[in-house]
């Protein structure tokens, strides 16, 4: 493998990063550059790999996507660290370290609960995308 095909395989794979991430977040274009302070035209740039964002604006997008760097340059998958970008889940894990026993459990019913409810939404959703077919 040549050089030039190692380099485009590293854009293409920050650009498909960027774009399932944000898909994922069920975030617009408008919406990404918003949160990290860039244009809709250079976020449409950036997914489609006609331009390369800067260390910078990757920082930007990291935290606005609420993963690493290292995730979106595809040195790594998401892992726990990519979890606690998320000011919301961060919040959350210190709170739990002051919970009672008890409070973890009832905590921990709920996600049970909140998976499960998931679950039977993409079931539900394949039966719906199966029967139009």
């Amino acid at each position: 493998m040549n050089k030039g095909s190692k380099k485009s395989e590293k854009v293409d794979k920050v650009v498909s990063r960027i774009k399932l991430r944000r898909r994922e977040l069920e975030m617009t274009q408008t919406e990404l550059a918003n949160v990290a302070n860039l244009t809709p035209a250079a976020i449409s740039q950036f997914e489609s790999g006609t331009r390369k964002p800067s260390f910078n604006t990757l920082a930007s997008l990291s935290d606005a996507l609420k993963v690493t760097t290292d995730y979106l340059l595809g040195k790594e998958e998401r892992r726990y660290e990519d979890l606690l970008a998320d000011p919301k889940v961060n919040a959350m894990f210190k709170g739990m370290m002051e919970f009672t026993e008890k409070d973890k459990d009832t905590l921990y019913e709920f996600y049970e609960f909140l998976k499960t409810k998931a679950e039977a939404a993409k079931t539900a959703g394949k039966k719906t995308d199966s029967d139009s077919k």
